[in-house]
Formats: C-alpha cells, sequence, structure tokens
C-alpha cells in the first residue's frame, strides 16, 4: 500500500499532511525542522545547544531530542502542537500568551511539555557567502514575538518568588514605561538598564532553558544548490539569545541625541516586561512594544547578520552539517516533496532537486 504524505516521526499533530496547505507558506518552515530533530535523534545525533557559562560567555554544548521535547521524539504519547499559544505563560502575560512555532503537548493529560520559538536559516548568508567555508554564519531575523516569548521564560524563573526581582528593578520597580519612549529620555540610562539585565542573568545561569531552535541548511555558496552535507540543528537557550543584542556597547549611557537602534529598542522592551511582571505580576507586551517603539517600525525586532552569528556558532556542525542531502528522503516521506510550494526558498530547492529522491 502506497503511503501517505509524511514528516519523520510526527505521529500526532495539529497539521494534517495529506493536505496540500499544511506544506505551504510558513508551514513547512516549522513542522520540518521537529522532523530533522525526530530524525536526528534515531541516528543518535543531538542538536548543538548554544549556551552561556560562567562568565557570562555564548558555548557550545549538545543536547538530545528527549532532553528538548522533554519526551522521546517517536513516543505515541506525544503531540506536535504548531504555532500554537504557549500556554503556561498565559498568566504571566495580558492578553494572548505568547505563541510559539513548536509546542509540545502530552496528548493524553494535555499537558504542556516544552515550546519553542523556530528560525530555519541558510547557510552562507549574504555577509558571508564570499569568505572561506569556515568562515559561513547565517542570518536570525528575530520578530516582536519572540521578545515577548524570551520576558516570559525569564519571568517565569521568578513566578514563585516575584519579589526576588527586587534586586534588579528597586523596592518600587524602575518607573512607568511612558516616562521612557523617546530617547533623550532613556539614553542616559541604557547602561544602568543593561548592567542590571546582565547580573539577572549572570545570577541565573542554573536555571536557563532551551528557547530558540535554529535549523540550518546549507547551499553551495550563494546558489540555490544544496550541499552534500546540508542540514543541522542549533539550539540558543533563553539566556544565550540575549547575547544577540546584547552589545557591549550599550554597557554605558548613551548621548541623549543618538536614536534608539532595533537591538537596543529590544533590551529596553525586555527590561520594561520584566520590570512590570515585577510590579505587578504579569505585563501586556502590546502596550510596551507600543509606547517603546523609538520611531522604529514594529515588523520585526531586530536582525543579525551571519558575521556576527558565526561567533557564536562557530563549530565543526557549522562547517560541516552532519545531515546530508541524500537523507531528505528519509525525512519527507511519502511523496510530501510533491506538496510542496516552491515560493519557499528551502521548498524550492528540494523541488528543484529530483535527484535526492
Amino acid at each position: 500500500m502506497k503511503s501517505k504524505p509524511s514528516l519523520f516521526g510526527i505521529k500526532h499533530s495539529n497539521r494534517d499532511f495529506t493536505k496540500k496547505e499544511d506544506w505551504g507558506k510558513n508551514k513547512f518552515n516549522s513542522t520540518f525542522p521537529a522532523a530533522l530533530i525526530a530524525y536526528m535523534d534515531s541516528k543518535s545525533i543531538p542538536s548543538v545547544y548554544l549556551k552561556l557559562n560562567e562568565k557570562g560567555e555564548v558555548t557550545k554544548d549538545y543536547i538530545s531530542a528527549t532532553e528538548l521535547f522533554r519526551s522521546h521524539p517517536l513516543d505515541d504519547s506525544l503531540f506536535y502542537s504548531f504555532e500554537s499559544a504557549y500556554t503556561p505563560y498565559q498568566t504571566i502575560t495580558i492578553g494572548s500568551a505568547p505563541k510559539v512555532d513548536l509546542m509540545l503537548l502530552n496528548k493524553t493529560t494535555y499537558q504542556a511539555l516544552a515550546g519553542y520559538e523556530v528560525k530555519l536559516t541558510t547557510l552562507p548568508d549574504e555577509s558571508t557567502h564570499f569568505l572561506p567555508e569556515n568562515k559561513f554564519g547565517c542570518e536570525l531575523v528575530i520578530r516582536m514575538p519572540s521578545i515577548h516569548f524570551l520576558a516570559c521564560s525569564l519571568a517565569d524563573m521568578y513566578k514563585t518568588d516575584r519579589k526576588a526581582l527586587s534586586k534588579y528593578f528597586g523596592k518600587n520597580g524602575f518607573g512607568n514605561v511612558s516616562s521612557y519612549t523617546e530617547a533623550a529620555q532613556v539614553n542616559p540610562i541604557i547602561g544602568e538598564i543593561w548592567s542590571r539585565m546582565n547580573n539577572l542573568i549572570i545570577d541565573n545561569l542554573n536555571n536557563q532553558k532551551p528557547a530558540i531552535i535554529q535549523p540550518i541548511w546549507k547551499t553551495k555558496g550563494k546558489s540555490s544548490l544544496l550541499a552534500d552535507n546540508c542540514l543541522d540543528v542549533f539550539v540558543w537557550s533563553d539566556l544565550a539569545f540575549t547575547r544577540l543584542f546584547m552589545s557591549e556597547s550599550k554597557s554605558s549611557p548613551l548621548d541623549p541625541t543618538v536614536s534608539v537602534d532595533r537591538p537596543t529598542r529590544a533590551l529596553i522592551q525586555l527590561f520594561f516586561m520584566l520590570n512590570e511582571f515585577y510590579i505587578k505580576g504579569s505585563f501586556e507586551p502590546k502596550d510596551i512594544f507600543q509606547k517603546l517603539a523609538f520611531t522604529v517600525k514594529n515588523d520585526k525586532a531586530f536582525s543579525v547578520s551571519g558575521k556576527k552569528t558565526q561567533k557564536f556558532m562557530q563549530s565543526p556542525e557549522l562547517e560541516k552539517p552532519r545531515i546530508t542531502k541524500a537523507e531528505i528522503k528519509e525525512i519527507i516521506l511519502g511523496g510530501g516533496q510533491n506538496m510542496l510550494s516552491p515560493e519557499r526558498r528551502f521548498d524550492a530547492v528540494i523541488v528543484n532537486s529530483p535527484d535526492i529522491f
């Protein structure tokens, strides 16, 4: 009997892989990575785990699929819920809980096991494709929901002892967010915001947990041809993720006339979400994003070029991903490749690479 279109390991989910619409647009960008992690686990290949060490530096470790999913990826009780509100953070946030690309549930007890943002990235990017292969990097584009999710992840560390946050926000918090809506108001205290956030991060090294799943797909230079070794998975802890926008240069006050850039804005927004959580026990992300926009469009939080991410991700796995082009047919099953919509870059590469299958 002919098998139905499916993805490796995903037995129970809120996607129907026999329907073309569940292979289109952004859906494939979150479903394929989950299947890739499950497939890697079947080969005893863990994901690369980027986390902070005792010096507050990003360091490399490994994390198994079972650790990541809080269940064996092929367990019959595991339910893959894509693009879903992460309900464990509902009490932290006013309005909707942060939506995550991948939430893992126990389908028997309905318990949420874990939730992650998923960033499927290309290697190399525009800033590194002309460099030697060992200098290739991936651009990361971070959206506002990721900052909301990160704030919840950090606040969750204090859900049983919110008052412990007074160490970083003072007796009555840091004041009303409306007092810091202009660059001239916030720039003089950027150094203090950076210092307080950094102290909070360093104090919680033992509490960091995986938050962002970043699969990479490697091409031959800038071409649309997949490299022979083309797939791997990196995972950022919530604390390591902050290093993407907490530039060392912001550790001192800024000139009041300097405009607030996107990474600095992300730091300010994160800080005031946690400040509001400390004062009230919850925060309203929509209000904070609107009030602390600093004349910068809210289309994205910030982006990080491959030149910068390469320094954090530099590893044998980045230079030579561990999953080969030939193995894609072990992950996309039952003719699923025929359901892909070529408008997505990664899908298009597979559709235009019939030799894989």
